[in-house]
């Protein structure tokens, strides 16, 4: 089914009917599956998370705090001091190591260049990568 909507939509039409929809109508389906999805996974995971906050939360939030703010000290200062990049690409860089949009959305705000953007979407593919590979040797290594 899903190979059919795919090959229609790219179609777009056939005949009289037209197989795409509004943008409107998209995003407000988009945004409907999302909060479905978001509501599911809260009402699972809310018990486990309390009961794993209270038994380690504290520590584990304040080790997350402190490799993320490691994390994102040290691609400042070697951008900055060994590659001397301009600042606002910087802003992307780190939002791209960390993952974090919320990081790319504050510096697209603050500077008005498109080099954020252009930062994270270079570094955020392979960093992803990275940390999953380093979470599976981490995982290999304990055992």
């Amino acid at each position: 089914m899903l190979i059919v909507a795919l090959f229609l939509g790219w179609l777009g039409r056939l005949g009289s009917l037209t197989w795409t929809l509004p943008l409107t109508a998209n995003l407000t389906l988009r945004n409907f599956g999302l909060t479905l999805f978001l509501a599911a996974v809260g009402m699972n995971s809310g018990v486990p998370f309390v009961a794993t906050f209270q038994q380690s939360g504290f520590s584990l939030l304040l080790l997350g705090a402190l490799l993320v703010l490691a994390l994102v000290a040290v691609t400042l200062l070697i951008g900055h001091w060994l590659w001397h990049l301009p600042f606002d690409e910087l802003l992307g860089i780190a939002s791209g190591v960390t993952g974090n949009p919320a990081i790319l959305a504050y510096a697209d705000k603050l500077a008005p260049t498109d080099r954020p953007a252009i930062g994270y979407a270079v570094i955020f593919p392979s960093a992803t990568i990275i940390k999953i590979v380093a979470v599976q040797l981490l995982i290999a290594l304990g055992q």
